[in-house]
């Protein structure tokens, strides 16, 4: 008898401490980060390296931006993507002149019209809450922690916030892990390549037309934003966040005196060079093992990032509570 009643306690300790280990897998993320105006001589790649932002959450489009109603495409659709080929793939799926071999139907996606300039803070409208093995859900401004922090560093002289948000996300294993996609500040594309090179302004030409006599479509342009890349956070044994961002700034570089949109090949290796109105890429890439409620901050010479992960009520326990709720105020009537 005994030895039962011993196997059944260490059964329910063993199941207990199961689901302790299953609710620790949610955590609550906030982040800020910041431009620091400086005076550094480092020397920055001449273009930036592809950031892999496809398979990233989005959570700041929904929150700033238009959403255009989503057109099934018989090829891979079009996204607005951290992507210096997307220009040219859009361009030839929306004119129609894709000479590549047909492709089964995709599902439409969901494409986005964004402002000129996104705004630093980045929050929900209302308060919702995570479900057990659902996405990650931003939280609202009232919801966020960093005031005095983001306070403090605002008045140093030439910092300038660039983005600033929290969210709750499950934790998982670097295999299983699912980076979060981080973009803020200006949309270059209206001046700059993604790969730095100044856009040289054609004369207006006539609009083309279809076969149908129809406006053609102007080509899709994908944003180039000030700043872009993602945020990975992973389990392993520790905490661990990796960091593969990308800031652009408006600098010159010693390029050839010729139009940079000119094929002519042969024209720019013996033009001589000038200094040319070029985009910068600042790379912040880091991979730190942290612990989770400390206050990390990630030190670069053009800009910061501050970070805190927080242990949080997992959803099992919060949508209990949410019912409860609903339960005593159905009593109430």
């Amino acid at each position: 008898m005994l030895r039962k009643l011993a196997v059944s306690i260490a059964t329910l300790i063993a199941l207990s401490h199961s689901q302790v280990v299953q609710a620790e897998a949610w955590f609550e993320v906030e982040v800020y980060v910041f431009e620091r105006q400086s005076q550094s001589s480092e020397q920055w790649p001449d273009a930036p390296n592809k950031t892999k932002t496809d398979n990233a959450i989005d959570l700041i489009s929904p929150a700033i931006a238009q959403a255009i109603t989503p057109i099934p495409s018989a090829s891979a659709p079009c996204t607005l993507v951290f992507d210096a080929d997307a220009n040219s793939h859009c361009a030839e799926t929306l004119n129609g002149t894709s000479t590549s071999e047909p492709m089964p139907a995709a599902p439409a996606s969901v494409e986005y019209r964004y402002p000129p300039v996104i705004p630093s803070e980045i929050s929900s409208a209302q308060i919702s809450y995570p479900t057990a093995n659902g996405n990650p859900v931003l939280l609202t401004r009232s919801q966020s922690q960093f005031g005095s922090i983001i306070n403090s560093i605002s008045r140093e002289r030439g910092t300038r916030s660039l983005l600033h948000m929290a969210w709750q996300q499950p934790m998982r294993g670097k295999s299983g892990s699912v980076p979060i996609r981080l973009f803020a500040g200006k949309d270059f594309s209206g001046s700059y390549h993604f790969d730095g090179r100044k856009i040289i302004k054609q004369a207006q030409a006539e609009p083309m037309t279809n076969a149908d006599g129809t406006p053609m479509l102007a080509p899709a342009v994908s944003p180039v934003w000030e700043l872009d890349g993602t945020l990975n956070i992973y389990l392993s044994h520790y905490l661990y966040i990796e960091t593969a961002l990308h800031l652009r700034k408006e600098g010159r570089k010693l390029m050839p005196a010729v139009p940079s949109d000119a094929a002519d090949t042969s024209a720019t290796l013996t033009a001589p060079k000038v200094m040319t109105p070029f985009l910068m890429s600042v790379p912040l890439e880091q991979n730190r093992r942290v612990k989770s409620e400390e206050i990390h901050y990630l030190d670069h010479p053009e800009m910061g990032m501050v970070i805190q992960i927080r242990k949080m009520a997992q959803p099992s326990a919060m949508q209990n509570n949410q019912n409860a709720e609903s339960i005593q105020t159905v009593g109430q009537y």
